[in-house]
């Protein structure tokens, strides 16, 4: 019978979802508004838009995969993939995009996501349910033999 999945477990699932999602998000929205980027100059070229969003769509379907699988480097992976698009996000707004007058909102969103990622990713359960499948994995080793 298959291990019942941890509420950590799954919150990373849905918080990975969403990354891929909106990565789909931007990598569609940048190919169907490709002439308007260029036309108005965005300061975000519609070539980086479109790679950076495919890239977090496979990122995102890599981590689904290895969270859905139990993988035990889905661990490390979930935390520093959110830390990455967290850096992303704040290198484009920052450097970017006009200021906005939600600064303190998103810093506290930002760190609100940040520590619900690092809180599941490293429960007690979650770590189990992880390193667990890890365990099954391993050959059985005969140690009678030379």
């Amino acid at each position: 019978m298959p291990q019942k999945r941890p509420f950590g477990v799954t919150l990373l699932l849905w918080m990975v979802l969403l990354l891929s999602a909106w990565g789909a998000v931007r990598w569609a929205a940048a190919l169907s508004w490709w002439d308007v980027l260029v036309q108005y100059d965005a300061r975000l070229s519609p070539l980086y838009l479109s790679i950076t969003g495919a890239g977090w769509i496979v990122a995102g379907l890599v981590l689904l995969w290895s969270i859905w699988t139990g993988k035990p480097w889905s661990r490390q992976a979930i935390p520093l993939s959110v830390f990455l698009w967290l850096v992303q996000y704040w290198i484009e707004r920052l450097f970017f995009q006009a200021p906005r007058a939600n600064l303190a909102f998103m810093i506290g969103l930002s760190l609100s996501v940040l520590a619900v990622t690092l809180i599941a990713t490293f429960n007690r359960k979650t770590r189990n349910f992880l390193l667990k499948s890890e365990a099954h994995e391993q050959p059985e080793q005969d140690t009678t033999s030379a």
